[in-house]
């Protein structure tokens, strides 16, 4: 095998079959990435992580919880659903994951 083949890849049957590792262990298929969570949210997710359980805190989830429930987990000066809609908006938009509260007004 020559220099010009390894560089343009044609005799690269020899990785064919491989897995690919990282460290001496194999690297996952689905490519994992890590957030950066802005400090004015950082306390709130790990007590929703907490709440929830960090293997079901991913991707996808819908939490419904009454506003006792969460001024309980993730407590607001302001006791009003409205006071959550900043970090449910980040939580749609940055983890896509949806955050309702039910109100015993509604």
């Amino acid at each position: 095998m020559n220099i010009y083949s390894i560089i343009f890849g044609e005799n690269d049957a020899f990785l064919r079959g491989r897995e690919a590792t990282v460290e001496g262990k194999p690297l996952d298929k689905q490519m994992t990435t890590t957030h950066i969570v802005p400090e004015k949210f950082r306390e709130d997710i790990a007590a929703l992580t907490k709440y929830v359980g960090e293997a079901r805190f991913k991707s996808g989830l819908t939490i419904e919880v009454t506003l006792a429930e969460l001024l309980g987990v993730v407590p607001r000066n302001r006791r009003r659903t409205d006071a959550y809609d900043s970090l449910a908006k980040y939580l749609k938009s940055e983890l896509d994951i949806t955050l309702t509260i039910k109100s015993q007004k509604s």
